[in-house]
């Protein structure tokens, strides 16, 4: 029996993305049921590395010729060209969102591209200098049909154009008057007083004549004042806005902004930022991360006056320390808190603030690289109940086998658990075997039964290095027989397992990771992202028990695994169906068997890294570009053959070494 259209909706809604677009290849009522209107206003189509033309194989063919429309659009590394006419004669008009990122394009062929593209809500044009250079583009349309195209304009972005002027900015945001959101990150923004006098004396209307040769603060401020009380959200991130900018923005009369973010801006003070938080209170998100100039006294005024903050970020403010910390209990609506790289942050800090209180608002936490204890993580997972996403990486000290089975316990609900680089995580914490409760108190403390260095009545006359192998291979043997003795059911401990909606994964460089946690601790049906690189003592046992457990990944890190061989890699691309990424660099067992199996196996694979892998044939790596999906091989140049790859003769798919990079 066949469900109906609408049952089918309804029951899409509860998946993840991934399953959605899984189901979708089931069937054609499931395909239709997958792209409902719903869904399809979030879903966006990419165009990456992808030889577009009018030729019948041309990808964009497909969209062309589609029954379902598709509303965003983005467009990476490509050269747009007047053969794709047709193309926005068909989907142009249903465009609401488009995206152009270090593309190829000439003027002639992106007004085109607007005039068709009537309904645009978001237009974003990154690193695209060609479009940018001549300074004539646009001119003389807005005031024409281009005006009616721009009209619905919400969300203009021009990030990372060195090329972009005064003039340019003014045409675009001239023929935009709905614009909510602007973003000028990483564009040559010029704040001299000097440049202002020259082009634009007092007394003089700068919107007559804006300058063709700079982009000006002073141009872009004035602008926005016109258009005050339509903006909320402005990003001027890697610019060099100062704080006698910020201060006059801020100030700009009826301005009420809700997202602003400066991330990486040197340049700013405390001065701009106390006018900032005394004027902008409506603000709802903040980045300031990587700001090296912000101290305690900006954060005091942030949380004192910025009472409607949900997101912030003070990312590598390394003159933060426990007292402005401290402070943040007063943000009651702070979803997001990113305070990660500020080296003066303690435990103490942390237990005024955040955690001064169970919190049931805080969602994601980034604290990676700060000097905390375990003591402290077991503080943040018992306070912060609510949380999807952690990120603890760099945390040596406050990781550990005793900690994490705290977060395991206590944090059921994260989909995103990051802890990179912490190495005195074993096999013990993450399967739950090497900590138990207090007999008789589920609340009590977790107590150690795994000792980690079991006492040898032997005097040891190897190295350092030799003993930790011994050791290693000791606690590996005591885990798996703990493991093979009990059941998931009855573990005396709390393994990472209880985690069932984990999305994202990263434990690189976390030695003390063998098969054994591979095999008992990791079933997640819908992990997406796992980074294991640098987790050098997995092998295919493990990968074998992984891939089968945990079907749902697109992305799989397994750098510098170096004990890994073809068998695990044969076992990779046979289980995992969604494979998108695969990235083996220094896997130096590998040989062309790998490569056989990914060819064979790898419907989907866009992107695969074998740098380092010198047991691989460059001629071999070259040939899977024949796999329909892939657009990047990295490899590393061949060290025997001084002929440059691309010359030899063996190869016919010369389309794909444009895709292929030599390192």
């Amino acid at each position: 029996m066949e469900l109906p259209y609408e049952v089918l909706v309804y029951l899409f809604k509860y998946l993840p993305k991934s399953d959605r677009k899984s189901a979708s290849e089931t069937c054609h009522s499931w395909y239709l049921a997958a792209n409902d209107h719903s869904f399809l206003k979030n879903k966006v189509v990419i165009f990456f590395k992808s030889q577009l033309n009018d030729e019948v194989t041309s990808p964009i063919k497909i969209f062309e010729n589609s029954a379902i429309m598709y509303y965003n659009y983005v467009f990476n590394e490509v050269e747009i060209s007047n053969k794709l006419n047709f193309f926005w004669d068909i989907v142009g008009e249903h465009m609401k969102s488009l995206t152009l990122i270090n593309s190829d394009i000439c003027e002639k062929v992106f007004v085109y591209m607007l005039h068709k593209c009537i309904n645009l809500e978001s237009l974003t044009i990154q690193s695209c200098k060609e479009l940018f250079m001549s300074g004539r583009l646009l001119e003389g349309k807005t005031d024409g049909l281009l005006s009616n195209s721009l009209e619905n304009l919400k969300m203009l972005s021009l990030a990372g154009n060195q090329y972009l002027t005064d003039a340019l900015f003014n045409r675009f945001v001239g023929a935009a008057p709905s614009l909510v959101e602007l973003n000028l990150s990483g564009c040559s923004l010029q704040f001299h007083l000097g440049l202002v006098k020259k082009f634009y004396p007092s007394n003089s209307d700068i919107f007559r004549n804006p300058s063709e040769s700079v982009l000006t603060f002073y141009f872009v401020l004035h602008l926005i004042a016109s258009r005050a009380r339509s903006i909320k959200h402005l990003l001027f991130s890697n610019t060099l806005i100062d704080g006698s900018a910020l201060k006059s923005l801020s100030e700009i009369e009826n301005l009420k902004l809700e997202t602003l973010k400066v991330h990486s801006c040197d340049q700013l003070t405390n001065t701009g930022f106390i006018s900032m938080t005394s004027h902008q209170v409506t603000l709802k998100v903040l980045d300031i991360g990587l700001c090296t100039r912000v101290t305690d006294q900006t954060l005091v005024y942030i949380c004192k006056d910025l009472v409607n903050l949900e997101h912030l970020n003070i990312q590598r403010c390394r003159a933060v320390t426990d007292l402005g910390v401290a402070e943040l209990h007063k943000l009651k609506k702070l979803k997001s808190l990113n305070i990660s790289e500020c080296e003066l942050i303690t435990k103490d800090g942390l237990e005024k603030g955040v955690c001064s209180e169970v919190n049931e608002v805080l969602e994601e936490l980034d604290i990676h690289s700060l000097n905390l204890d375990q003591t402290a993580l077991v503080m943040i997972s018992e306070k912060l109940p609510k949380l999807r996403s952690l990120d603890v990486s760099f945390c040596f000290n406050a990781v550990t086998d005793t900690s994490i089975q705290v977060v395991f316990k206590n944090q059921v609900f994260l989909h995103t658990l990051k802890m990179s680089h912490c190495d005195k995580v074993s096999d013990a914490g993450l399967t739950g075997m090497g900590k138990v409760e207090t007999e008789g108190d589920d609340e009590g403390p977790i107590m150690s039964t795994y000792d980690d260095a079991e006492p040898h009545p032997r005097i040891y006359l190897g190295s350092r290095a030799e003993e930790e192998i011994v050791r290693d291979a000791r606690r590996k043997r005591d885990v798996m027989r703990m493991c093979e003795k009990l059941t998931m059911d009855n573990f005396t401990g709390y393994s990472l397992a209880r985690m069932k909606g984990l999305r994202e994964l990263d434990v690189s460089s976390c030695n003390k990771i063998t098969d054994v946690s591979l095999t008992y601790a990791f079933n997640f049906k819908e992990l997406v992202n796992l980074n294991l690189s640098r987790c050098q003592q997995i092998t295919h046992e493990g990968i074998e028990h992984l891939v089968k457990n945990c079907p749902s990944i697109e992305l799989l890190n397994l750098i510098d695994c170096y004990n890994l061989k073809d068998e695990a890699i044969k076992e990779i691309v046979k289980y995992l169906k969604r494979l998108q990424q695969l990235e083996l660099r220094g896997c130096n067992q590998l040989t062309d068997q790998t490569l056989e199996a990914v060819r064979s196996h790898c419907e989907k694979l866009k992107f695969l890294d074998v740098q380092g892998c010198r047991n691989m044939s460059p001629e071999l790596a070259c040939s899977i570009g024949s796999l329909p999906s892939l657009h990047t091989v990295l490899m590393s140049k061949p060290k025997t053959d001084p002929t440059p790859i691309s010359a030899r003769p063996m190869f016919k798919n010369n389309a794909f070494f444009g895709l292929l990079r030599l390192h």
